[in-house]
C-alpha cells in the first residue's frame, strides 16, 4: 500500500535511516567506495520516489543488495579475493529496475532485480565450481572467471537468486503465475547477461556495468512479454 499523506513523513524518516546505516556500513567495510555510496543513496532515494512512496520497492533493492553482498563473501571465505563495488555497478545492476518504474511497469522492477541477483549469484557462486565452465556461445571450456562462463552450479546459484526475489513478490502480492514468471525470468536474465558478456566484454565493446544493465533488460522484456501475452 503507498504512503498516504499521514504515514509518508515516517516512511521518510524509515528510508533515510536505513540509508544512513546502509552508507556508514558499506563505506567502513568498504563493499561501496565513496562514489558507489552516493549513487547508491540517489538510487534508493529515486526508488522511493518513483514508487511514490511505497517502502516495498526500496526494501526490494535494499535486499539485492545484501543478499549479492552475502554471495559475494561466501564465495570469497573460500577462494578468497577482494572487490569494491563502483558506481557502475550499482547502476548496472539498478538501471533497468528503475527505468521500469518510470515507465510505470512495477512488475518489471521485480523482474530487473530478479536478473540482477540471478546473475550476481550466479558470478560469484559459479567459482567455486569443480567443474571449467563453458562459453555460453560456443559451450567450449574455459577457464574459472571468463566473461560468458557458465556451470551448473553457478546456473543453480542464478536459480535460487530468482526465487529470492519472486518470493518476496509473493509475500507482497501472492500470485503464484507471477512468482514463476519472476524464476523464470531472472534465470533468463542472468544468461543473456552471460551472452553479453561472451559476445561483447571479452571483445571490450561493453563494459561488466553495461552487461549487467543488459542482462536485467533481458530478463524486464521477457516479463513484461509473459505478463502481457497472458
Amino acid at each position: 500500500m503507498k504512503g498516504s499523506k499521514m504515514d509518508l513523513p515516517l516512511e521518510v524518516l524509515i528510508l533515510f535511516v536505513i540509508l544512513g546505516v546502509f552508507s556508514a556500513l558499506s563505506f567502513k567495510r568498504k563493499l561501496l567506495n565513496f562514489e558507489g555510496v552516493l549513487i547508491a543513496n540517489i538510487v534508493g532515494i529515486a526508488i522511493f520516489l518513483l514508487a511514490e512512496g511505497d517502502l516495498k520497492y526500496f526494501f526490494v533493492a535494499i535486499l539485492f543488495f545484501a543478499v549479492a553482498e552475502a554471495g559475494t563473501l561466501y564465495a570469497a571465505n573460500r577462494k578468497p579475493r577482494h572487490e569494491t563495488r563502483t558506481a557502475g555497478n550499482i547502476l548496472g545492476n539498478s538501471g533497468t529496475a528503475i527505468l521500469a518504474l518510470a515507465f510505470g511497469f512495477p512488475f518489471g522492477f521485480f523482474a530487473a532485480f530478479a536478473s540482477a541477483l540471478a546473475d550476481t549469484l550466479s558470478s560469484e557462486i559459479g567459482l567455486l565450481s569443480k567443474r571449467k565452465p563453458v562459453l555460453i556461445t560456443t559451450w567450449k571450456k574455459v577457464e574459472p572467471g571468463t566473461d560468458g562462463g557458465i556451470t551448473p552450479l553457478g546456473m543453480a546459484a542464478a536459480l535460487a537468486g530468482a526465487l529470492v526475489i519472486a518470493a518476496v513478490h509473493f509475500l507482497f502480492f501472492q500470485n503464484w503465475f507471477l512468482f514463476i514468471v519472476l524464476a523464470v525470468c531472472g534465470v533468463f536474465g542472468s544468461l543473456a547477461d552471460s551472452f553479453f558478456g561472451a559476445a561483447f566484454e571479452r571483445k571490450g565493446m561493453l563494459n561488466n556495468a553495461e552487461v549487467n544493465f543488459l542482462g536485467s533488460l533481458g530478463g524486464t522484456a521477457l516479463a513484461w512479454a509473459l505478463v502481457w501475452l497472458v
